[in-house]
């Protein structure tokens, strides 16, 4: 049966001893709170959903949009949406523990954490097994891989060894007002034909001063003549730029084509900026090519009620006819606990003593024999306490 918000005030009412509804103040908002409570104490069933993430997953990309009704970090599974194989199994890691095992290369796992960072809630997916990336040009020397050079408003190349994403540095260079670049058209090829409009071109920027920088324009193909590019004015998280590093992240099939660029040798790239004031220490690192994969992810929703005629999920009450997405065992939890709100308004200290005490440890009974019978389903977060050193370690670890 789907229980609506009607049918609860209609229990609630026949247990109130003639107080009517109108007399209990803001009723809506006590069953919000109720709810809020009941979502606190167990993970109901009812409440789980499946959603394709935005967008694709990739290899050594790892910050994604989440649903904004994903309750906490209650996230039950991550999988391919096809062809599931016994190793694609994602396990939730603490902050820390994912930072550190992200890049490792003895980890070899597949993991994810949620992420708040002033206030915006992502999920950092980290996903080694799949399609690795395509290295164009890691951009940390001006002259191993073909030549960079300036151009437009930009100025004084150097390689930055201190301050870089992958390889052994990064290419730095100040730009002045207007439009300026950097480019290289005599690298070495790369056959991309299998990631022709289908992959993204990813690289990194760090912007000393980002409120001054407008947008920025990649460029990949055979020649200055023919190429794809494509611009942008947010970063991969679909944020503003940030002081910093950023990951810029340039979809294929949006890109614009000009001339016949040649997928099977790609060994041309402009990387342009816009800016509306001079800046001095603008970082270049790591350009590549990967193939997404299409992962979707079950969770515990946070929104406990759901619209009657669209189905839409929804976090408080609205109408009467709202639905609550819970069934007969668990629809009992939020009734009792709704009941002792309100005879605790009802009858104020009183409520101890009578039917406040009574709903009380019937919403406690019920809810132990509900979290017996159904339990959470959740990866919880896990952590490496200690680790024992092995010889020869970091010597392997740092060798090249």
């Amino acid at each position: 049966m789907a229980y609506s918000i009607q049918n609860l005030k209609n229990d609630l009412t026949a247990v109130l001893h003639n107080t009517q509804l109108n007399q209990i103040v803001n009723i809506d908002g006590l069953i919000d709170r109720a709810a809020r409570q009941l979502l606190l104490d167990c993970d109901p069933q009812e409440t789980k959903r499946t959603l394709e993430f935005t967008t694709p997953i990739y290899n050594s990309v790892y910050n994604y949009a989440l649903a904004p009704d994903v309750k906490g970090n209650k996230i039950i599974d991550i999988r391919p949406q096809v062809k599931r194989l016994p190793r694609d199994v994602w396990t939730q890691a603490y902050n820390q523990a994912f930072d550190i095992w992200k890049q490792n290369i003895y980890g070899n796992r597949d993991m994810f954490t949620i992420n708040f960072n002033t206030g915006v809630k992502t999920i950092l997916v980290s996903a080694p097994l799949l399609n690795p990336s395509i290295i164009l040009n890691q951009a940390d020397s001006i002259l191993d891989n073909g030549t960079w050079v300036v151009g437009g408003t930009a100025s004084n190349l150097v390689v930055n060894n201190t301050n870089f994403v992958q390889g052994g540095g990064s290419l730095q260079f100040d730009i002045t007002t207007g439009t300026g670049w950097l480019e290289n058209s005599t690298m070495t090829a790369v056959d991309l034909t299998n990631h022709l409009n289908q992959s993204s071109l990813f690289e990194w920027i760090s912007i000393p001063t980002s409120a001054n920088l407008i947008s920025v324009t990649l460029r990949w193909g055979s020649d200055a003549s023919n190429y794809y590019t494509k611009t942008l004015t947010l970063n991969q998280q679909g944020t503003a730029f940030v002081d910093g590093w950023n990951l810029i992240q340039n979809i294929w099939s949006d890109a614009t084509v000009v001339g016949s660029p040649d997928a099977m040798a790609i060994d041309y790239l402009r990387v342009s900026f816009v800016v509306t004031a001079n800046m001095a220490g603008l970082l270049i690192n790591d350009i590549n090519s990967i193939l997404g994969s299409v992962l979707e992810y079950e969770y515990y929703s946070k929104y406990l009620f759901r619209d009657a005629i669209t189905g839409a999920f929804q976090e408080t009450v609205t109408d009467d006819s709202n639905l609550i997405n819970l069934d007969t065992e668990s629809y009992n939890l939020l009734f009792n606990f709704v009941a002792y709100l309100a005879t605790q308004q009802q009858q104020g200290v009183d409520a101890l003593s009578y039917d406040g005490n009574f709903f009380g440890q019937q919403y406690q009974i019920n809810l132990q024999r509900y979290k017996a019978q159904y339990k959470s389903e959740v990866q919880k977060p896990q952590s490496t306490y200690y680790s024992m050193p092995r010889l020869n370690y970091r010597r392997n670890f740092y060798r090249n």
